[in-house]
């Protein structure tokens, strides 16, 4: 892999801390809080992009129409968001997510 690989999956997990410590100040039915989550959350599903599609199959399989679909929903019918789909993305996904950067990020350390 890549020095851009390493520098997309870096971006993308500082996304991902920003959006843990903004979950941590309180509740999405808070509108700006639920706006800076979204923000963060389609950031990191962004700059994940830009890694190789080799990382992107490798890290997340069968799970990345998915976590495609999630970025473009925030991007692009955010007036339409369900905010459950956002909870349950925060909830359910976003550890196994983080966990498959974290995973990638290694193997890339493992690699040099």
């Amino acid at each position: 892999m890549s020095e851009k690989d390493r520098r997309a999956v870096e971006s993308a997990l500082h996304h991902l801390g920003v959006l843990s410590s903004h979950v941590g100040h309180g509740s999405l039915d808070d509108p700006i809080l639920f706006d800076e989550v979204c923000l963060r959350l389609g950031a990191s599903i962004e700059a994940v992009s830009k890694a190789s599609e080799a990382l992107r199959q490798r890290a997340f399989g069968p799970a990345r129409p998915a976590i495609w679909s999630t970025r473009n929903r925030i991007a692009h019918a955010y007036e339409y968001i369900d905010p459950q789909l956002i909870r349950d993305t925060i909830e359910n996904d976003v550890a196994d997510f983080e966990g498959a950067l974290r995973k990638a990020l290694a193997d890339l350390a493992s690699e040099h």
